[in-house]
């Protein structure tokens, strides 16, 4: 009798362990979405289902989710979030923090740099000091606080909405206007090449923190073609910037010149823009980095260190 009671307590138990974690596809998903979603690498999600990674997924396809990867990645906000109108855009000064807070409904694949450009480049410092941040990674459905109203704010409001955006509209143009064959510096205006002939910012400002976060850690490399976008940052301070698919915002990646042998260190802001231009490419690193890199052409191959 005692045994049976034994068997009976442990078989709940046993049904939870083989429960297997799935996802199903929905509208505009990816493996590289999803497995955001899951702190996985899209690859090793397609791998892990048996699936060709470039041919990509089917509405409604169901995905085997490992269960290691489930444990350190918070489930996405309730449908009922996604319901919730949202906030009207208006942003106050960026240093008020009196009167009602102003919020924005993370959207799938929104980060921290596309939604301080969408609020008049409200700084992300203040963003992530605002809603208690402590890492740039955000999830789909979270309610951030963007700003501050107050009755004296009333002016800088309508200003911001309507200037918004024709930003906007300039970030898509310099994409596309990557590939003329004008200097990319003269066209941008910012300090011409000669300027930083012979300036050697020691692979930018980046640097030590890639070496903290590659510390103890397995580092991925990866090789491929890269394209070049026009950024007024990098050039005197050596902060670089890049986009790429893989790794997560806010990850420093090191990317290395095999032509000139020259390396440099860039944060990832955000996943390349799924436009014609960017067919084939690995990343998009801004024409500070380039510069350092030794690069003269609007595309180059390279190679990319990071931690996944």
């Amino acid at each position: 009798m005692k045994r049976l009671f034994i068997i009976l307590f442990c078989l709940p138990l046993f049904a939870l362990a083989q429960k297997e974690i799935t996802h199903t596809v929905g509208p505009k998903e990816s493996l590289t979405s999803i497995g955001r979603l899951y702190n996985i690498n899209g690859r090793e999600l397609a791998k892990y289902n048996n699936i060709d990674y470039e041919k990509g997924l089917s509405l409604g396809q169901v995905l085997k989710i490992p269960a290691s990867a489930t444990t350190t990645k918070p489930v996405v906000a309730p449908p009922v979030v996604k319901k919730e109108p949202v906030v009207t855009k208006p942003v106050v000064k960026n240093n008020e923090v009196a009167g009602t807070p102003i919020y924005h409904t993370v959207a799938k694949k929104e980060t921290l740099y596309g939604i301080s450009t969408m609020y008049g480049k409200v700084p992300i410092a203040d963003i992530k000091k605002w809603n208690n941040l402590t890492a740039d990674g955000l999830n789909e459905g979270m309610q951030l606080i963007v700003g501050y109203t107050t009755k004296t704010t009333t002016p800088v409001v309508k200003n911001v909405v309507k200037e918004a955006p024709p930003a906007v509209k300039e970030e898509v143009k310099v994409v596309k206007e990557v590939k003329r064959p004008d200097p990319v510096v003269k066209e941008d205006n910012t300090p011409p090449p000669a300027a930083n002939t012979g300036k050697n910012l020691n692979g930018g400002f980046f640097k030590s923190l890639y070496m903290t976060q590659t510390r103890n850690a397995n580092v991925s490399t990866e090789s491929g073609v890269a394209g070049v976008f026009k950024s007024t940052s990098g050039w005197e301070d050596g902060k670089y910037y890049c986009l790429h698919n893989d790794a997560n915002a806010g990850t420093i990646v090191k990317i290395s010149n095999p032509a000139t042998g020259k390396s440099i260190y860039a944060k990832v802001l955000d996943v390349i823009p799924d436009i014609k231009q960017n067919t084939g490419l690995l990343l998009r690193i801004s024409n500070a980095a380039a510069e350092e890199l030794g690069v003269s052409d609007a595309k180059f191959d390279c190679s990319v260190s990071y931690v996944k």
